[in-house]
């Protein structure tokens, strides 16, 4: 079952606590306070604290809701009061929470309050970073490769993600260096009357610029390129995978080098191992996960409230959809359902709102994020279940399900200052938990 569809900030944290009316007793307002938050659960959550009219205070994560409220809004000491810290007690009214049980899960429901509440300035309030992409418009007359931080909105193709911009620019620089690409567009938009730069001496450019190839026949490298890159989709519909775009061509190089070697052609020869050599740059780990972003698909698994359960997220369509908790006993029942949802195109008009940036590169961060408990399986080709079952159980195996450690809760959150529209200019540091 799907049950994500959040539309409001009550959809978003739907759980909520009033806190009591401060008392003149300090000991008597404590205990007030330890009574209204009995019924807060001690767990990860993603939290904001509202004032009387329902205005946010401050919007934050944490591994421990009920301790963090605690030292949120329990009254301020005297040394305290002097070191102006914020008196959240004062001024908190309400408390609006979402019980989360992974980093993962932290993150997505803090990203949607912060866009919600804070539209203008939320991206400043993210733990990570922007995504990269290389991105290119093949139908253009003179097309060229860009690398770019991700955006809302695209424009011709868009492939990756990379995990930054030095991992798009090397891209670029192989696809350059093993398809002969021009390296000074400025040039190549002067074909045919251009003048070659030293790579045409050099070998390693057809100059489409001088007029000595057609623009036709460098599109097509370009598209080469882009295949070679990030997949094409075959006639039928289906996706040619990488891995087998990347071992046809380096069978052809291969036979293209000894024939050039058989014919005593050396500098040829070893023109063509270069090339070839280059390729292996693009079996890093930073490059594993590039995509056109049309096709990229995840099923991303993560731990549940108990090591005895597991939490469901799927990626399609640039939005990220939070399935239903499943018991590991009950896995295997639903693991027909989960392929069939992450190999169907969503329906339009589902009332998501997600940014494409923004959850492209919160995929991005949480796919190359070295100590991340979770699952993520590319779904395109389309999943099968016995692919998904494998993959299930090798992650059991490796992980055991190990509980996460919530980094969000001390990277960002965005508090208000009593006044009404003042900002901090600067993002204090949640530190709960």
């Amino acid at each position: 079952m799907i049950v994500d569809r959040p539309t409001t900030l009550s959809d978003l944290l739907p759980q909520r606590v009033e806190l009591p009316e401060i008392s003149a007793d300090a000991a008597a307002d404590g205990r007030n306070l330890d009574v209204a938050l009995a019924a807060v659960p001690a767990k990860p959550a993603v939290y904001v604290l509202l004032d009387h009219n329902q205005q946010p205070i401050l919007l934050a994560c944490t591994a421990n809701l009920r301790l963090g409220l605690r030292r949120r809004c329990s009254m301020p000491s005297a040394h305290e009061a002097n070191l102006r810290r914020t008196n959240y007690r004062q001024i908190t009214r309400f408390v609006e929470y979402r019980r989360v049980s992974s980093t993962f899960a932290a993150n997505l429901w803090y990203l949607r309050a912060a866009r919600r509440l804070y539209p203008d300035r939320y991206r400043k309030m993210l733990a990570w970073k922007a995504a990269w992409c290389v991105t290119v418009e093949l139908e253009a007359e003179f097309p060229q490769l860009l690398a770019m931080p991700v955006a809302g909105e695209s424009i011709g193709q868009w492939l990756g993600p990379f995990p930054d911009s030095a991992s798009a620019r090397m891209a670029i620089h192989v696809l350059e260096d093993v398809f002969d690409l021009c390296r000074y567009y400025d040039i190549l938009k002067t074909a045919p009357h251009g003048k070659p730069c030293a790579y045409k001496q050099m070998g390693k450019c057809p100059a489409p610029c001088d007029g000595s190839s057609i623009m036709a026949q460098y599109r097509q490298s370009v598209r080469l390129a882009v295949e070679f890159l990030a997949g094409r989709q075959a006639d039928s519909g289906e996706m040619v995978t990488v891995g087998t775009i990347r071992e046809s061509w380096q069978q052809d190089q291969q036979l293209q080098m000894r024939s050039a070697a058989a014919r005593l052609d050396f500098l040829s020869a070893a023109r063509i191992k270069s090339r070839i050599d280059s390729t292996a740059q693009l079996s890093g780990e930073r490059f594993a996960y590039v995509h056109r972003w049309s096709r990229l698909k995840f099923l991303i698994l993560q731990p549940g409230a108990t090591a005895s359960w597991v939490e469901p997220f799927f990626f399609q369509d640039m939005r990220i959809i939070a399935g239903e908790p499943v018991p590991k006993k009950k896995v295997n029942d639903v693991l027909t359902q989960w392929c069939n949802h992450i190999n169907a195109p969503l329906p339009s008009g589902d009332g998501l709102k997600d940014d494409p940036a923004d959850v492209v590169s919160l995929l991005c961060y949480h796919l190359f994020r070295s100590r991340d408990a979770g699952l993520y399986i590319a779904a395109d080709p389309p999943l099968q279940v016995p692919v998904l079952e494998q993959q299930l159980n090798h992650w059991w195996t490796q992980k055991q399900l190990p509980s996460d450690n919530m980094e969000q809760a001390s990277d960002s959150a965005m508090a208000l200052d009593s006044g009404p529209t003042t900002v901090r200019s600067q993002l204090p540091m949640d530190s709960d938990g």
